[in-house]
Parts: C-alpha cells; structure tokens; sequence
C-alpha cells in the first residue's frame, strides 16, 4: 500500500471512532461517578489504615515502656519494633497513596473524554511528527488490512471511551440521573480495569503498524 493511502485509511478510522459531543458528557459523568465511588470505598478503607497505625503507635510506647520497666528483654524489643516499623512503613504508603491516585485520576477526568471526542479533529490539524504521539496515546496499535482500512486497539483509558458498550451504558446512566438524580450506586459493575492504567508509549506489532505517517 502507498503512504498516501495508509494515511487516508488512517484519518478516515479516526474519523469513524469520534465521539459525539453528548456522549462525552454522559462518559464524563459516569467516570466521575465511578471514580467518586471507588473514592469513597478507599476512604473507608484508609480509616481503618489510620487506626490500625495509630493502634501500632500506641502498642511500640507500651514496648518501651515495658523494657524500661524490666519485663521485656532488648532482644525481644527489637524484634517487636521491627515489626511494628514495617507494618506502619505500609500503612503510611497506602494512607498516602490513596490520595495521590484519586488528585490525578481526577486530573485527567476531564481531558480524556474531550481528547477522545475530539480525536479526528486533533489528528488532522497536526504534523507528522504529531501524528505519531497521537497513535501512541489513542492506541496500543494500529493495523492496516489492505481491504478493511484500519483496524485499532485502543490504549488504556481510551479502551473504555471507545468502547460502544461503555458508551451506551453512559447515556442511559445520565438520563437517569437527569430524571431522578445523581444515582451513584448504578454506577457499580462498570469495568475497571477499562478505565484505569497508564497510556503504553511503544505499542506491541502484528501485520503493519502505524506509528506516523512517514512511516
């Protein structure tokens, strides 16, 4: 196949993938909800990480205290505040994580969804070099089938906003919440493993991959 053909069969995949601007919405809402949900669990959960910290502090001052009473013997110490310091180096990292994940997946609530619906109008207004950094953050790969045009395996979080099924579930969930509310607990059962990951950089190959239009 010509360069210029792959590069149309291209444009034209882009084209046909793009996502009209009242499903981005509806998207936008759903992930919202999906992401205010898992919140909420992970806070529940970081309570009881607190406490058990806080219950590990309060245990190594009691330690201390019993050797400086005479009824724990060094050895015995240091072995318990191993422990003790171990378990509370793993608590602090889930505490503090917790909310470093939930900052910057809300971050990127916004961006995804508008990138995706803006995808064919991004893709045909850049250069070639462009070109290329858009087929590595949409896709894991791109394949051209000298019939079929092309064929993409979108790259997380894109694999969800593309997905029809996610799409559809989207619109449904924001007419109800149009008519009654937001309804949260509707949102359970969504996939997660669609919706979050990090973008691959190098996608994998199979048949001719597209990584730019020089390619």
């Amino acid at each position: 196949m010509f360069v210029p053909d792959i590069e149309a069969a291209v444009e034209d995949y882009y084209r046909s993938i793009q996502i009209a601007p009242h499903i981005v919405n509806a998207l936008r809402e759903l992930i919202t909800a999906e992401f205010d949900r898992l919140h909420a669990t992970a806070r529940h959960e970081r309570q009881g990480y607190q406490q058990e910290r806080d219950g590990l502090l309060g245990e190594r001052k009691k330690l201390l205290e019993a050797h400086y009473a005479g009824a724990i013997p060094l050895d015995l110490l240091g072995e318990e505040q191993e422990r003790i310091a171990r378990r509370l180096a793993f608590l602090e990292a889930q505490i503090e994580a917790g909310d470093i994940e939930y900052e910057q997946a809300q971050a990127h609530i916004d961006d995804c969804p508008a990138l995706a619906g803006d995808c064919y109008a991004i893709y045909t207004s850049i250069d070639d070099s462009l070109r290329r950094i858009a087929n590595q953050a949409f896709f894991d790969r791109l394949i051209v089938l000298p019939e079929d045009g092309v064929i993409g395996e979108p790259g997380e979080p894109f694999n969800a906003l593309f997905n029809a099924e996610v799409q559809t579930r989207a619109v449904h969930y924001k007419g109800r919440t149009a008519e009654s509310g937001p309804q949260t607990a509707d949102v359970g059962g969504l996939n997660n493993d669609l919706l979050v990951g990090p973008v691959g950089i190098e996608p994998t190959t199979r048949g001719l991959k597209v990584r730019c239009s020089t390619d």
